[in-house]
């Protein structure tokens, strides 16, 4: 197994949770605007009240707006971009160049999609350039440690926002089984608490609720 230092395995391991919350969260505010369109009422204080941030805005629309493309917002999906492509600047000689070219795209469809009264297809193509991201990243990186922890950070985002959200169902247990199996493949220092709250779903199928099971989850990683 390669070795990692401990530094780029917290900059792997944030690629990962970044860009799989931009694509986790565009997917989510597709379906907002459409409501906006549709002229249906935004339960924007829930969603916030969910995800545990702030909930500054006044209207739907203003936070379709603001929550989009606010770049002084750290909880804003612009934000997350932004981190999304900073981790992977870092990491470039790992990632290569052409893999960190599709996260600049994203970043970059995203400034469109600010600029755009009607953003539905530049998010979309956020979404292709995150799709792409993938798939070039699986392709060029050859380090085996280095895609465990990415796709271990991405997985952990996935599983923070599905139990928090409640979009869980058996796409909750499939993931679960396939971070733990990412976790057995690298040197992260996982806390033993947590997956063994982990484990007992995952393995022995005994009730846990989301909200025990969200903390294993976001505390899983010494990181």
């Amino acid at each position: 197994m390669d070795t990692v230092t401990l530094s780029k395995q917290n900059r792997l391991f944030w690629l990962g949770r970044y860009a799989d919350r931009v694509y986790a969260t565009v997917r989510l505010m597709i379906r907002e605007l459409d409501k906006l369109i549709d002229d249906r009422a935004i339960d924007y204080a829930g969603y916030c009240r969910r995800l545990g941030i702030p909930c500054p805005y006044t209207s739907g629309q203003d936070f379709c707006r603001r929550y989009l493309f606010d770049s002084q917002d750290p909880n804003s999906v612009r934000a997350c971009v932004d981190n999304m492509l900073g981790n992977g600047i870092v990491l470039r000689e790992t990632i290569t160049s052409p893999t960190l070219a599709y996260l600049q795209m994203a970043q970059s469809a995203m400034d469109l999609a600010s600029r755009s009264e009607s953003p539905a297809v530049e998010l979309q193509w956020v979404l292709d350039d995150i799709m792409a991201f993938w798939g070039s990243f699986d392709y060029s990186v050859d380090a085996e440690e280095a895609r465990n922890i990415t796709k271990a950070g991405g997985l952990v985002e996935n599983l923070s926002l599905m139990l928090r959200l409640g979009l869980g169902g058996e796409r909750l247990d499939l993931d679960l089984k396939k971070l733990l199996n990412r976790l057995y493949k690298t040197d992260l220092k996982a806390r033993p608490e947590a997956l063994a709250v982990i484990e007992a779903r995952v393995m022995e199928q005994k009730p846990v609720p989301d909200e025990e099971l969200l903390r294993a989850v976001e505390g899983l990683f010494q990181l």
